[in-house]
């Protein structure tokens, strides 16, 4: 049966696309089957593998606002490779959120399991990238979620909001394993004092902040950019340095 792993923060812009699709890219490589599950109405997973979800109609808002379940939507799933599945999203997941907002929670909180249960065999990794909001979906994911990580930038306002991002889950009862730090700098003297104060959010809340810290570094815009990938499905020496982090990640994640 499928472990579900979500990347969260109710921050925008700390790199919870680019871990997703990355840590979904590097288990697919290790020939894992993942399915990956856009969150997010802006559609940036599917982006990253240079499709435009606004382009679709077979996305998950679509599916859930049917009644579908993975198994009937697989046909439709963005195929990347032997091992690598996308469920894309697009702004019908936002309209689908309003159309059950009103709903019993007993309810209203099992859409995506009910999504996912049939295909749950058939994959090794469910991976979701999640939106940077409190809404349905979180609710959602809090019920069925093996391991909730959160990905936090390591500045002043970042840094806050994980410990905003964490009084939620720890509201909601949802275990976090551990704080990916990313977008990190470690030649600049900012970045390595958040990197202490963020360590100690995490020691506050009695998690890990993982020792793989993500840099800021160009290569995954790049990969997205020239290559419609993520990094670490990139067939370029030239990258091969920064593909590691994420390789590392995933081997201390223990995925």
């Amino acid at each position: 049966m499928a472990k579900i792993i979500a990347f969260y923060n109710n921050k925008g812009g700390v790199a919870k696309t680019t871990t997703a699709t990355n840590v979904a890219g590097v288990l697919s490589l290790q020939h894992k089957k993942v399915l990956l599950i856009d969150g997010d109405p802006q559609g940036h997973t599917s982006l990253t593998f240079g499709v435009d979800a606004d382009d679709l109609q077979t996305t998950l808002g679509a599916y859930l606002s049917s009644g579908w379940d993975a198994k009937q939507a697989s046909d439709y799933f963005i195929n990347v490779n032997d091992y690598l599945d996308v469920v894309p999203s697009n702004q019908s997941l936002s309209d689908f959120i309003i159309a059950v907002s009103g709903e019993d929670p007993k309810f209203r909180n099992k859409h995506l399991k009910n999504f996912i249960d049939p295909i749950r065999d058939e994959y090794d990794y469910i991976i979701f990238d999640m939106a940077p909001a409190v809404d349905i979906i979180l609710e959602n994911i809090v019920e069925i979620v093996d391991d909730l990580t959160v990905v936090a930038v390591p500045e002043t306002y970042a840094v806050k909001n994980a410990e905003t991002t964490l009084k939620i889950t720890d509201d909601k009862q949802v275990i976090v394993r551990h704080i990916v730090p990313t977008k990190t700098q470690l030649n600049t003297n900012t970045h390595k004092f958040m990197l202490k104060n963020l360590r100690e959010v995490a020691e506050a809340h009695n998690i890990k902040m993982t020792d793989t810290f993500i840099p800021n570094l160009i290569a995954f815009s790049e990969a997205v950019s020239i290559y419609e990938l993520p990094l670490a499905l990139v067939k370029d020496n030239h990258y091969k340095s920064a593909q590691k982090y994420y390789q590392n990640l995933v081997k201390e994640l223990g995925y």
